[in-house]
């Protein structure tokens, strides 16, 4: 048999629940209200101190937590179930100003129903019951609308491109569905082609004293006489040349133009007589008509007539043209503009609004250089005249060709394709001051098109103020302004409800089933692209998952890699291979298939992601690193060592990641459940899990700074410290003390739910002193210790809020709170051998433990409790300080004590708990074992 001694340096591993062989060095089986600290060793938690009671606060409502700054400090929101909203500083909860409403959102059920992010001042809050809506009629104008023309939907601007001498200005106005038909209703009439003079009216002489006359008896011919012979003849003066441009008369039809040209020449009549005497000159015309414009309904074989200087002249039409339109809405054709070049010509002669609206069913009105043609039912406009009019209906091909001057309002589709929708645009015509005639084309949303979403379906904000109170109201979320359902749709979460609201790249982003949606970019309540001519970096991202298995995302949180967002059986990272995050370069990848809890949020612990899984009996704690944009992640289970430790109604985390420490809970549980990790450079260098047990039934917890604050059931807000135990002594809760070395110190006071309150009255009769205590939060063993002495006075009885104590301390203010135990559970001592990074345990070996000897740091009273196999429990009470080791009227601790407990039982018979109820401080440092060690095995030779 050998003696042996082993020391157990630290018990900073924290709770493990392996067999006690496997253990590693510093782990215990269960550790209550301590915390493993790699600076102060394995100490008593902090207590809770209560700051106030919130008011108008219920037990039914969702909290929230918002910090500002270092001076403002943070605020605690809760949003009832009827949808009102309190607001308190953390500080010393005292209550904050709400104004307005939004109860018709915030309305919920249970508090997993909402959720919670902040930006700045503003903090979000998602109903996840809410399915988002538009605003029912709310519609862009349609194009009668737009115009002021009631009813009248179809629309054709029918502009004049030039003024030309010469030309017919004509359009047809038919309806879609309307056949060809003639002019004139008859493929026998139309318009001339080919004309001719009959005869020439001059030459119609039959002998010489015939009078020459036109067809309408107009005396062409005067007297001539040879020798005293008279006859008739054409005078040589030529009184009838000339050229004119004339609308002819007779016929079927009409609007028929000629240029009728007459030229003479003077001859000798062949009547003269040998000797020439002036009179036996005569006069010679030639005519010839040009057919300028053969106006319409003429039958070939008509014979028309035109008059030049009096002359009537007969015309024969020898060619026809039917002419053949659509034109059961009606026809404009006015008279072709003039032909003599020396004539002005304006617009307005071929305008003719009376005209127009007399000969064309559409209403018409005159805008500028142009008709605006409108009516209830479709109808297409066409010319054979496109050099002339330039005529935009409500759909063009070519913005080019865009009037400059149109009717306001006039609203107008550019199609890019026929193939396809998605590249169209709208167009609307904005005149000068808002009225017809000049103006420019501006992008516009398609007629009849939904434009809101509605505010009341999607998450609202509560904004602090400058005046530092707060106003709760509906986001004013941009509407629709351009395209339409192809080419700028609503974002996919209409009609479906958001699970989470979160805020990424500048954008605000919304999850919701297996979408994600951001804003855009600087415009973070606008999901809408601003034009549909092009897409911009800016534009909002609607990016939908691809996977086989049903995704409904959850929540998500930010990563130097990318939006790392979870479904409740899967994970996903949002990310840009780009500097920028845009609808083209967004992706979204399937990194991992874990399972989720969604009534937890993940959490960052510094360059890792924690997640939670409370699928299964107990829960699991997740932690992911080395996230990249490709591949998987690493992702290890945490809670392994205590796989039967952490209940799977956990529903409450928090994270304090200045001191490395997650808070699990449970609402309406006293139990939290912890977890500390730290980390040396890229090495982890503490994973410990432990416990703590409140007086009260936790609602709500959360960090700031080095504090967690907690919230209990009945609405009370307690803080608890988490910085260094020895931070001197200016806090309140720290009683003065000395140190090993008789320098003074401070050493922190372990009362839950404490006050500071003034007791009352002394009672010689039994040596008590009243105290009240209307602000409990909780129960259990109440005790009060002199903030001076640090004296702890032991608790008698209580009455209502009025307690009574053992001692005199009347009048003093002292700290109040309730008793908690501490207690580590220290595993089975086994002779350990380690090299490099394993330990492995001796258990076939007969160890007898002698004693222990433990060492401690601060401590006041400690019982170091042996429990043996037959059930007894012998305690080692470390519960008063050594002589010389304090000063009179301090508190009567000390930083620095090491005890000896006796033990004589084999290592399998006995377990050892430290614990520790007083309100003084609890720490141990070591722990070291001897005892007598035999080998039970052969030796091998």
């Amino acid at each position: 048999m050998t003696s042996i001694t082993q020391t157990i340096p630290s018990f900073t591993g924290g709770i493990s629940q392996q067999p006690d062989e496997l253990m590693l060095p510093g782990q215990v089986k269960d550790l209550l209200n301590g915390v493993p600290d790699i600076t102060e060793g394995l100490v008593k938690r902090p207590g809770s101190r209560y700051l106030n009671s919130l008011s108008g606060a219920t037990s039914t409502g969702s909290w929230f937590s918002y910090y500002r700054d270092q001076s403002e400090g943070a605020y605690i929101g809760q949003v009832q179930t009827n949808g009102s909203v309190n607001m308190w500083k953390v500080s010393d909860g005292s209550t904050v100003s709400v104004g307005g409403n939004a109860s018709g959102y915030l309305t919920h059920s249970t508090t997993a129903d909402l959720k919670f992010l902040t930006v700045a001042d503003t903090t979000f809050v998602t109903n996840t019951t809410k399915t988002v809506e538009d605003i029912a009629g709310q519609f862009s104008p349609t194009r009668a609308a737009s115009v002021g023309r009631s009813g009248e939907e179809f629309q054709t601007f029918v502009e004049l491109r030039q003024v030309s001498h010469g030309r017919e200005y004509s359009f047809d106005v038919a309806s879609p569905s309307a056949t060809e038909e003639f002019i004139g209703g008859s493929s026998s009439k139309g318009r001339v082609t080919r004309i001719s003079v009959k005869e020439n009216p001059y030459t119609t002489q039959t002998n010489k004293n015939n009078i020459i006359y036109d067809s309408n008896n107009f005396r062409l011919s005067i007297e001539r006489n040879t020798s005293g012979n008279t006859y008739e003849g054409i005078d040589p003066e030529l009184p009838f040349q000339g050229t004119e441009i004339l609308s002819v008369s007779g016929g079927s039809g009409s609007g028929m133009i000629i240029r009728l040209t007459v030229t003479g020449q003077v001859n000798v009549s062949k009547h003269s007589g040998n000797t020439l005497k002036p009179d036996e000159y005569v006069g010679v015309y030639n005519i010839v008509a040009e057919l300028l414009h053969g106006g319409l309904d003429y039958t070939s074989g008509n014979t028309v007539t035109a008059v030049l200087k009096g002359v009537t002249y007969e015309i024969d039409i020898d060619e026809i043209q039917p002419i053949k339109t659509k034109k059961d809405l009606g026809t404009y054709r006015p008279a072709p503009t003039s032909f003599d070049p020396n004539q002005t010509i304006s617009a307005d002669t071929i305008l003719d609004i009376v005209k127009a609206n007399a000969d064309i069913t559409p209403h018409v009105q005159k805008i500028g250089n142009g008709f605006f043609l409108s009516h209830e039912t479709a109808f297409n406009v066409t010319t054979a005249q496109p050099d002339l009019w330039r005529i935009t209906s409500t759909e063009v091909n070519d913005v080019s060709e865009l009037p400059r001057q149109c009717k306001h309002g006039m609203v107008v589709e550019v199609v890019n394709s026929s193939e396809s929708q998605e590249d169209n645009f709208y167009l609307k015509f904005v005149g000068e001051n808002n009225i017809d005639g000049p103006g420019r084309w501006e992008e516009t949303l398609g007629p009849g098109q939904l434009t809101s979403l509605d505010q009341t379906t999607l998450p609202i904000k509560i904004q602090r103020q400058a005046n530092g109170n707060f106003q709760v109201s509906y986001v004013t979320w941009t509407d629709r302004q351009v395209g339409d359902g192809n080419t700028n749709p609503f974002p996919t979460f209409l009609d479906k409800k958001i699970s989470q609201t979160f805020f990424h790249r500048n954008r605000l982003g919304f999850l919701c089933e297996d979408n994600i949606i951001l804003s855009q970019a600087d415009e973070i309540f606008n999901f809408f692209n601003n034009t549909a001519l092009v897409v911009s970096g800016n534009d909002p991202i609607d990016i939908q998952s691809s996977s086989t298995q049903p995704t409904r995302f959850v929540d998500c949180i930010e990563t130097n890699t990318g939006l790392l967002v979870f479904a409740e059986t899967q994970q996903f990272m949002l990310h840009t291979d780009s500097d920028a995050l845009t609808p083209d370069t967004a992706k979204l990848s399937n990194i991992s298939t874990y399972r989720y809890s969604p009534e937890t949020a993940p959490i960052s612990l510094g360059t890792t992601v924690g997640f939670l899984d409370t699928a299964g009996t107990y829960s699991r704690f997740f932690e992911m690193f080395d996230i990249k944009r490709e591949g998987e992640p690493q992702i290890i289970d945490q809670t392994k060592v205590v796989s039967k430790l952490i209940p799977n109604s956990v529903n409450l985390i928090s994270n304090s990641r200045e001191n490395s420490t997650i808070f699990l809970a449970e609402k309406g549980s006293p139990d939290l459940y912890l977890y500390r990790y730290v980390v040396a450079g890229s090495e982890r260098i503490q994973t410990a899990w432990f416990k703590w047990t409140l007086p009260f039934n936790l609602a709500y917890t959360f960090v700031l700074d080095d504090n967690l604050y907690l919230i209990s059931s009945d609405y009370k807000l307690l803080e608890l410290n988490l910085q260094d135990r020895n931070v001197g002594t200016s806090v309140d809760d720290f009683v003065p003390g000395v140190g090993f070395f008789g320098d003074d110190r401070s050493y922190q006071i372990h009362l839950d739910s404490a006050e500071f309150i003034t007791a009352g009255s002394y009672s010689s009769t039994d040596n008590t002193t009243s105290i009240s205590w209307p602000n409990r939060v909780g129960t259990g063993t109440p005790a009060v210790v002199d903030r001076d002495t640090g004296t702890v006075y032991k608790y008698k009885s209580v009455s209502g809020n009025d307690f009574v104590f053992h001692g005199n301390f009347a009048g003093q203010t002292v700290i109040m709170g309730w008793l908690f135990d501490f207690n580590a559970s220290i595993p089975k001592f086994f002779v350990r051998k380690t090299a490099g990074e394993k330990t492995t345990s001796d258990l076939t070996a007969s160890l007898v433990i002698q004693r222990m000897h433990l060492h401690y740091g601060d401590v006041s009273q400690v019982d170091a409790k042996v429990n043996l196999r037959d059930n007894q429990v012998v305690s080692n009470v470390l519960d008063q300080t050594p002589m010389d080791w304090y000063k009179s009227g301090k508190g009567p601790f000390v930083d620095n004590y090491s005890y000896t407990v006796p033990v004589y039982q084999r290592n399998s018979n006995f377990r050892v708990d430290i614990t520790s109820t007083h309100p003084g401080p609890a720490s141990l440092h070591s722990l070291t074992w001897e005892g007598d060690y035999t080998p039970m095995n052969h030796k091998r030779v």
